[in-house]
């Protein structure tokens, strides 16, 4: 597969996902032998993990070690469905000519389509995508003559979804059954150690995870959690506590909650900050922030 005209198709570096730890499933299935077997027999992927879990990076490192077009649909209001799709524009000579949208492109000539947040898809896009999903892997261009377009044997469709936030939507049983592969990426507490140094403070961010409002018993262990506790805000956290400051750190660490999460996240950061700040080097010192102020 080569690059195209397409701007919004792009083969990943390497260098840009060389940072992604690959997951092994349960039986020893890597990533790389599930998206194959699912690349060979014509399957679609749906996975869903919190933010943070490595959802996209996971799509975006399998596309650029194979050497794929890749693109990620934006599953939000304000997307062009124009853009996705294609259309007519005026060429040079000022006659209408049909160009392909980025979806319709890959569709073409194969490649990694991801489609980010499903259960936020506009129904528009959800009803267009049906057909490619099932056995008849096409789309219909109804504004260019019901051109039907049969995908590529070298496209792979994989799907990321966030559980239950807010704005997001059920699937139902149709378009779930749509995808053959339904993967859970969960926070991997292996792989965080390898990029969190701090012990204490991956030991917090899995005592809030474990009182989230996605946990069923959480109402029984306390405040609940709403804001998911992503490596992201993790790595951010100690960067800024051993380039800048421990209490920035932990005031930046706060404003990612809610205001009615902020209290209960600062007293846990409290009560282990001693901990915190031995396993960074840094001294051990109480901390306040802002919001002792407010």
């Amino acid at each position: 597969m080569t690059t195209n005209e397409n701007k919004s198709l792009f083969i990943p570096s390497l260098e840009k996902t060389s940072h992604y730890i690959p997951r092994t499933f349960i039986g020893g299935v890597t990533e790389d032998a599930m998206y194959d077997f699912a690349l060979n027999n014509n399957m679609n992927i749906l996975i869903e993990g919190d933010a943070g879990t490595g959802k996209t990076t996971s799509a975006l490192a399998y596309a650029s070690k194979r050497h794929m077009n890749f693109f990620a649909v934006p599953c939000n209001s304000a997307i062009d469905f124009t853009q996705l799709i294609g259309g007519l524009f005026p060429d040079a000579d000022g006659k209408l000519k049909w160009i392909d949208g980025a979806i319709t492109k890959i569709v073409r000539e194969g490649g990694l389509l991801l489609i980010n947040e499903l259960n936020n898809a506009p129904k528009n896009l959800s009803q267009y995508l049906m057909s490619l999903l099932d056995d008849r892997r096409s789309i219909t261009l109804m504004s260019h003559d019901n051109e039907v377009i049969n995908a590529h044997p070298d496209l792979l469709v994989v799907a990321d979804q966030n559980p239950n936030y807010r704005g997001t939507q059920l699937l139902n049983e149709a378009w779930k059954d749509r995808f053959e592969i339904k993967l859970r990426f969960d926070y991997d507490t292996t792989i965080e150690k390898k990029i969190v140094k701090s012990s204490s403070l991956l030991d917090l961010a899995n005592g809030m995870r474990a009182t989230s409002r996605r946990d069923d018993h959480a109402s029984d262990r306390g405040t609940i959690f709403e804001t998911p506790v992503s490596p992201r805000i993790l790595k951010t956290f100690e960067k800024l506590a051993k380039g800048l400051s421990f209490d920035f750190a932990c005031d930046v660490f706060v404003n990612n909650f809610t205001d009615e999460e902020r209290p209960a996240v600062k007293m846990l950061l409290e009560g282990t900050s001693y901990n915190i700040k031995e396993e960074l080097g840094l001294d051990v010192d109480p901390i306040t922030t802002e919001h002792d102020q407010a």
